[in-house]
């Protein structure tokens, strides 16, 4: 396909994991990518795949994005504050507003023909989820990341309404895989200091995703027919308990497994108090337990991807294990300060 007449993708959060890999999909099927970056982010392997990069951010004024979204004929909306413990301002900046600037530049040229936004499991809430689909509802728990990305929901699904937006959600859980830069290297780092304890018995079970399969999801998303206005949950398809999950870590790592369990209503009535003190602290780093972080350690979270296997065509093609087994690879060449030793 030549490359004036190649489809023109958009990606936000093209410096970070999901977005890189991506970025590195598109270019593969022939499409050109733009990419928006910050000026202090590193978009030396992006540049060096021949990806545009264009700088700004996501939470810039809508006449400041049209520029940079002008001939786009595709948006993946990956870029988002993930914390469990950022300013509430700044997170409705970024997630919230951005989210509605970058719509709204999106629309108007008239050119776009998919707005695929990458939302989270999150919006689910924090109650045990055990096999939830498309129609358990939003549920608001208080935290700033869970109420941003609820109401950049609201925000795409009113443009849809509204303005004609031809989007499509996704919802992820948990994200892995190589480029990790947040969920496993903490963990490794926990197990490697001797800080990692599970919460309970171990065997509550949680459906992660391969940051391979999210690609073919959000790939799926952007040229599937008749999926604009609907939203998708997308998983492994399958679920590991925590203690399947540090063992498999632990092995490809060459760690002894972690034996110490804390008892989860001890760490449920510690998660007000350590939250109080460190709310007292500003710009203090995230307590050690917080409801956030009880959330991955003890609470089940799986979900059907029955609707994603029937409209979205998404079938995933790396299991849970082989994934993690994958990722810890990756890290063993590049991120060799989380292994023993080191």
């Amino acid at each position: 396909m030549a490359a004036e007449t190649s489809p023109l993708a958009f990606v936000t959060g093209a410096t970070g994991m999901i977005g890189s890999h991506l970025a590195r999909r598109l270019l593969d099927e022939g499409w050109r990518v733009r990419a928006l970056a910050r000026p202090t982010s590193d978009t030396a392997l992006l540049e060096s795949w021949g990806v545009e990069i264009v700088q700004g951010d996501v939470g810039d004024s809508t006449e400041t994005l049209k520029p940079c979204l002008a001939g786009v004929d595709c948006v993946f909306h990956c870029a988002a504050m993930v914390s469990d413990w950022a300013p509430l301002a700044e997170m409705v900046r970024v997630n919230v507003d951005g989210t509605r600037h970058l719509a709204e530049a999106a629309l108007a040229d008239g050119q776009l023909k998919r707005f695929v936004y990458l939302s989270s499991m999150v919006v689910l809430g924090m109650h045990p989820q055990r096999d939830f689909d498309e129609s358990a509802p939003l549920i608001h728990t208080g935290d700033n990341y869970n109420l941003t990305k609820i109401r950049a929901e609201e925000i795409v699904q009113q443009f849809i309404r509204d303005r004609g937006l031809p989007a499509v959600i996704l919802r992820p859980p948990y994200v892995y895989g190589p480029r990790d830069r947040q969920f496993l290297p903490r963990v490794l780092a926990n197990v490697k200091n001797g800080k990692f304890k599970f919460v309970g018995s171990g065997r509550q079970p949680v459906s992660l995703v391969y940051v391979g399969n999210l690609v073919e999801a959000l790939w799926l998303g952007a040229t599937q027919p008749n999926v604009v206005g609907e939203t998708f949950l997308i998983t492994d398809g399958q679920a590991i308990t925590r203690t399947r999950l540090l063992e498999v870590l632990c092995e490809e790592a060459g760690y002894a497994l972690p034996t110490t369990h804390v008892p989860t209503w001890l760490v449920r009535m510690s998660c007000p108090v350590f939250e109080l003190i460190h709310s007292l602290r500003p710009g203090s780093e995230p307590p050690l337990v917080n409801k956030f972080r009880l959330k991955f350690m003890s609470t089940p979270l799986t979900y059907r991807i029955d609707k994603a296997r029937r409209t979205l065509g998404y079938t995933p093609k790396v299991d849970t294990e082989t994934g993690l087994r994958q990722t810890v690879a990756w890290m063993r060449q590049n991120r060799p300060d989380l292994m023993p030793g080191k």
